[in-house]
């Protein structure tokens, strides 16, 4: 993926178990958090991808600089349809994104604080590992 305008993104990535995933709907979800990651930070933001393996589970995780949302929205609205905060979306970008990750067995968290920034982490359970 190309680095977006005015964005300064890191990559950080670590070995990962082998996970069984379909590619392309994976990279949907990868493209999301990083344009979201983006868009929250404006320009001169920054915005780190990073790999990881945490047990049974391989983690991508997005973080920004940016914004960051508050607890109301974090608890009432971030995956659910049509909840938005940014002024020109649709608020159905998460919630695709959750349902892909879900329906490959795994997970996303989110961490955020306003004014501080945001992680999102999806996990992926590696069902080699057992």
């Amino acid at each position: 993926m190309e680095e977006p305008s005015g964005v300064h993104l890191t990559k950080e990535v670590g070995a990962l178990p082998k996970v069984a995933l379909d590619r392309d709907q994976m990279q949907k979800v990868i493209t999301n958090l990083v344009l979201n990651a983006a868009e929250a930070v404006g320009p001169e933001g920054r915005v780190q991808v990073a790999t990881h393996d945490e047990g049974d589970w391989a983690v991508l995780s997005v973080t920004d600089n940016g914004c960051g949302m508050s607890p109301e929205f974090l608890t009432h609205s971030l995956f659910r349809p049509f909840q938005t905060t940014k002024k020109n979306g649709l608020g159905i970008g998460m919630l695709q994104r959750k349902m892909i990750v879900e329906a490959h067995g795994g997970k996303i968290t989110v961490k955020s604080e306003p004014v501080k920034g945001t992680t999102f982490r999806s996990l992926l359970r590696a069902p080699y590992t057992h």
